[in-house]
């Protein structure tokens, strides 16, 4: 038993938080850290975002090892068409020339063709609409970069259930995109850093869908509504003309960007913050690979000229998640984001009207990953979608043997050890308690 108690102790440090971690953090404030930075503090994880709200991103490392710095900063949202992948490619954006050259093509000219005929007045009444509406599209791609947000400060919610500080970055100001305007307060990234070990289940009437999130875990529902589709205006000029475009041929992907700095390159991060762009993370990004649903991935070659997205494979399952980890080597993981494959649609009044399936696609481009998380076509409804950000492994279980004390059982299991050996060797009856 005392052998059994002495190698107990001894693995009981190398134990995994994600299983036997703390239900429960302690975290420390400090809303003007480097003047720039909001910072959460736990024995475990530290955790950063611009105090003024002005971009979203987010950079962790474990509180004491910041020699690896990960990032996830959002790059923007981007319409794309749905063909032959369920997926984000970036060659199926669905800007005006994409339109032009694919839905004109496969569904448009061949039934007005059909239906009035080549050449004739209505047909070429048509052309000369349809080519009208595409220079009112707006842009495939919205640049977070080019948009002013705002940050709601963190608070402290507690309940019978959880603890967490609540938090959101609102998109409030699109700067020179014209026909974007209407993301303005209606795009939102709101956030949750989560003191207890928590269990979500987002609409009581669904309780299958529901997620854990861990103590010193960040959990951002990314929420998009009033969407207005280049499809449906499309559609309009389409319906009026007796033909039927599938709005499930098209969808909304969030362009994530995810990179891994040394802390003295944290300055990178902070012109990015303060609109100054000598250089960017991406730029001072030392991130070698990911682990992708287990699939060691390199990153540190620039693939985006040459190669397509690859796909994620996505479960339906409702409780299993996609998982997207930083890597060194292949089996060295660390910091991660992940998410659920579903999305909740809401209506005006904030009931869920449906769950989607969500996909993702990935690029290597040159130290860090390009993520593209896929939505379907939402319509009026609101999207509401919740990835988390967190570290791979918890805090130390606390020793319930100290060293001290396992010298001691060490050196008694020994004794006692040699003990029974020296009396069978005198063929003597043995009491441990009092040995004869």
């Amino acid at each position: 038993m005392l052998l059994s108690l002495s190698t107990f102790a001894i693995i009981m440090p190398a134990a995994n938080a994600e299983e036997n971690g703390e239900t429960s953090v302690n975290v420390e404030i400090d809303p003007q850290w480097r003047n720039i930075w909001y910072k959460f503090e736990t024995p475990l994880v530290t955790l950063i975002f611009p105090a003024s709200g002005k971009k979203p991103m987010f950079l962790w490392w474990y509180t004491n090892d910041n020699s690896t710095i990960y990032v996830v900063k959002f790059k923007g949202v981007i319409e794309y068409l749905l063909l032959d992948k369920p997926y984000y490619q970036r060659r199926f954006n669905a800007d005006n020339d994409t339109i032009n050259a694919i839905a004109w093509k496969d569904y448009i000219e061949p039934k007005l063709r059909f239906r009035y005929g080549y050449g004739n007045w209505r047909y070429n009444w048509a052309v000369n609409q349809f080519f009208g509406l595409l220079l009112g599209l707006h842009r495939a791609f919205l640049p977070f970069s080019a948009c002013n947000w705002t940050l709601a400060p963190p608070e402290l919610v507690v309940d019978e259930d959880s603890s967490y500080w609540s938090f959101n970055f609102t998109l409030t100001e699109v700067y020179g995109h014209p026909g974007f305007q209407f993301a303005e307060n209606n795009i939102q990234i709101r956030c949750r850093f989560y003191n207890t070990t928590t269990t979500e289940t987002p609409d009581e009437d669904y309780p299958e869908y529901n997620y854990t999130v861990a103590a010193g875990q960040l959990k951002f529902d990314f929420v998009v509504s009033n969407w207005e589709w280049n499809i449906d205006k499309i559609n309009q000029f389409a319906k009026n003309n007796d033909i039927e475009i599938p709005v499930n041929k098209t969808g909304l992907a969030l362009w994530i960007n995810m990179a891994s700095i040394k802390l003295e390159d944290i300055s990178a991060a902070e012109n990015e913050v303060q609109n100054q762009y000598q250089e960017t993370v991406e730029t001072k990004s030392q991130m070698q690979a990911a682990s992708i649903n287990d699939d060691y991935y390199p990153v540190t070659e620039n693939q985006t000229q040459n190669e397509y997205e690859r796909q994620v494979r996505v479960t339906s399952s409702f409780r299993n998640r996609t998982r997207v980890q930083y890597a060194k080597v292949e089996g060295n993981i660390s910091g991660f984001l992940e998410f659920v494959p579903w999305a909740r649609l809401l209506d005006d009044t904030g009931a869920t009207v449906d769950y989607v399936n969500v996909t993702a696609s990935y690029i290597a481009a040159g130290g860090h990953l390009r993520l593209f998380i896929c939505y379907p076509y939402f319509g009026n409804c609101t999207l509401e979608h919740d990835p988390t950000i967190g570290l791979a492994s918890a805090p130390l279980i606390p020793m319930l043997v100290t060293p001290t004390l396992l010298a001691i059982l060490i050196g008694a299991t020994i004794a006692i050890a040699l003990a029974v050996m020296a009396v069978k060797l005198r063929k003597k009856p043995v009491n441990i308690v009092n040995i004869q």
